[in-house]
Formats: structure tokens, C-alpha cells, sequence
């Protein structure tokens, strides 16, 4: 386990994560309790669910950014402690990404916030998650019990994303759309993607789609303008099946031959532009961990750059007992050996495999 003295998180110095209303049970809790998180609370980073740091339906999006809370969080991380961040967030386990060792730290903006110790920040969120949104045109069980759509919330939705684009967007560099749901299954995020205006975010620098790319063919991204296409530099594509069987259980609602032909087209702007970072990911469950080698493979096919895998946490949709077939990597699987086994194997030293969370265990 690295030394957090020793490392430096720039999450909560940069980012803005913002939910919808929903109902939840704490990760890995089989108590039954849920906790009712109301929409527009914000957090720092989803490994930080118990801690947010206002709300942009009642504050503004400043008194948020450097609320109290907001500079307790970042003093745990400038103190060493991390006191807010638990064993589960898979960055603290190795240095990457977000997480670096405070020494090499090279942007201006942070190694200021590192040498004068900064808890407010003279600048808004420069990356913003949207997640407020957990409409999605798929079900997994991983996520959720049934495909959601939230019409309902619709002028809810819509004051939230008017906030953003009045108060936030100015000062952002990277926007992310959904960190909840789908880009593409949410009919709400579609219509911004397609009527967004590029003045109203003269900063912003990168569009990250978070997507099961069921949705994302030729023809839905011919409804962007150019000007946000440009924009559309990196995507994260769950899949979690490197198989057409897997694929079906757990992607539900999704097939698997027509996510390969949308791999086609996003190849091509993996190839051509504009998209410069293409990441797959598969959460590791009981159904699908002898497929990982394969979806590594499926990974370098279609130009990814990496190929992520990650424990399942059970987020609210699984009984105890159906968590605890499905947990591969708790030691007190019948088949965690198994599983271990692969793990030892060379294909996982390959430079594009990321096991986040499942590092200790490799």
C-alpha cells in the first residue's frame, strides 16, 4: 500500500460531481438502511459518497466550490490524511491518474495549491460530472433493477443544468456526461450535446462521454454540431463481457453485436480524431472474470487505450447473497483462486490494463 503522506489528489481541487435525487444503499452495506441523497448535491469524487459539499439547487455554485466542507475535504488531502477516503477508491492504490507523488506534481495551478497550502480556490471546478441524470437506455444489474427514464424530473433536470451552464461552465476545462446513466439514453443530455454553445464554455477543453455505446452510432453523432464534436476527446465505454452470453446478463436491455458495430465507427474516431482517449471497462463479478484476458484482447481491437477492470460494489441492486455470489475477489469465494490464478497471468502486465482496485490482489 502506497504512503498517502506521500501522494497528492488533485479531485478536490478540480472537480464537481453532481447527482440527481436518488435512493441508495452505502457500497458493500447489507443492512438495508438507504440513504436518501437529494438532487443537486455535489461531491468531490463518487468514492466520496457520504460526504457532499452542498447543494446548487439552493447555493450558489460558489458557496458550494469553497463551502466548508469542501475545504475540509482538501485539507485531508494536503495534511496527508486522507481521512474522507477509504480503501475502496482504486486511484489511492497506485499512483495514477489523479493520484501523484506530491513531488511530482507539475501543473501550476496545483503545485500552488500544494506550496501555499490553498483550501479556497481562486478558481471554479474545472471538471464537472454530470450525473443528475440516471436515466439510461440499459438496466444492469450492477446498477440498477429496471431501465429508468427520468421524465418525471424533467424541470428539475433542467434547473440544474442551467445553473451549470450560468455559473459553472465558464471556468471548466473538462465536462463529463453521465457518471449516472447514459449520454446518449437520457433525453436530456442528448438535447444538450446537440444545442450547446460553445461561447458559454469558452475554457472548456474536453467533453468525456461515459456511455454504453448501445446508443452511439453514425447517425446520433451526425445530430452534434462540429464545434462540440471537436470537443469530444475522450469516452469511457462500459461493457463488462468479452462474450454475447455475458454481455446479455450483464449489460441487460444491450446486444452485443450491435455494440461491436458502434466499436466500428468509435475506432474510426479513435483513429481520425476527435477522440485522443478511448478507455473499456468491465466490472469483475463470478460470470465474467475468465473473460478478462479476452476483453483485454477486445480492448487492443478496437484501439483502446486502456482497458480498466474493477471490483463490483453493490451499490443498492443486489441482496447479500447475491453480492456475495457475485464478489470474486472477497477471499471466501469458492472460486477466488481461480481467479487469482489469472491474475498472475503476463497479459496483465500488458501497459494498457489498469486492475485500479483489484491491484492489491494481483
Amino acid at each position: 500500500m502506497l504512503k498517502k503522506e506521500h501522494l497528492f489528489c488533485s479531485t478536490p481541487f478540480r472537480r464537481a460531481l453532481i447527482y440527481g435525487h436518488r435512493i441508495v444503499r452505502s457500497a458493500g452495506d447489507f443492512t438495508g438502511r438507504r440513504f436518501f441523497k437529494p438532487a443537486g448535491d455535489v461531491y468531490m469524487c463518487c468514492w466520496l459518497q457520504s460526504s457532499p459539499i452542498g447543494n446548487i439547487q439552493y447555493q450558489s455554485v460558489k458557496e458550494v466550490w469553497n463551502g466548508q466542507k469542501a475545504q475540509e475535504i482538501r485539507r485531508t488531502i494536503l495534511d496527508g490524511s486522507f481521512k474522507y477516503c477509504g480503501r475502496r477508491c482504486p486511484l489511492l492504490q497506485t499512483v495514477s491518474y489523479e493520484v501523484q507523488q506530491r513531488e511530482t506534481v507539475k501543473d501550476k495551478e496545483l503545485k500552488t495549491v500544494i506550496e501555499s497550502e490553498l483550501t479556497i480556490l481562486p478558481y471554479g471546478p474545472r471538471e464537472i460530472i454530470c450525473a443528475y441524470d440516471r436515466s439510461c437506455n440499459l438496466s444492469c444489474p450492477s446498477c440498477r433493477t429496471e431501465v429508468l427514464v427520468e421524465s418525471d424530473r424533467r424541470e428539475e433536470i433542467l434547473a440544474i443544468q442551467s445553473k451549470l451552464e450560468n455559473e459553472a461552465l465558464k471556468d471548466a476545462h473538462v465536462l463529463t456526461i453521465s457518471g449516472d446513466g447514459d449520454p446518449f439514453g437520457s433525453p436530456f443530455y442528448r438535447r444538450w450535446l446537440q444545442t450547446m454553445s460553445r461561447g458559454e464554455m469558452p475554457h472548456l477543453e474536453q467533453i468525456t462521454l461515459c456511455t454504453n455505446a448501445q446508443l452511439w452510432t453514425r447517425k446520433m453523432w451526425s445530430t452534434i454540431p462540429k464545434d462540440i464534436q471537436v470537443l469530444v476527446k475522450s469516452a469511457s465505454i462500459s461493457i463488462d463481457a468479452a462474450t454475447a452470453k455475458t454481455y446479455s446478463i450483464n449489460r441487460r436491455g444491450g446486444d452485443f453485436e450491435n455494440l461491436l458495430e458502434n466499436l466500428e465507427f468509435i475506432r474510426e474516431l479513435r483513429t481520425h480524431g476527435p477522440l485522443k482517449h478511448l478507455m473499456m471497462s468491465m466490472v469483475v463479478q463470478s460470470n465474467n472474470y475468465k473473460e478478462m484476458r479476452a476483453f483485454i484482447h477486445l480492448g487492443k481491437r478496437y484501439n483502446a487505450d486502456v482497458v480498466w477492470f474493477s471490483k463490483i460494489i453493490n451499490w443498492g441492486s443486489f441482496s447479500e447473497y447475491e453480492y456475495k455470489d457475485r464478489a470474486i475477489h472477497l477471499p471466501e469465494h469458492p472460486c477466488h483462486s481461480e481467479f487469482i490464478d489469472i491474475l498472475n497471468n503476463e497479459i496483465f502486465c500488458d501497459p494498457i490494463v489498469y486492475l485500479g482496485n483489484l491491484s492489491e490482489l494481483y
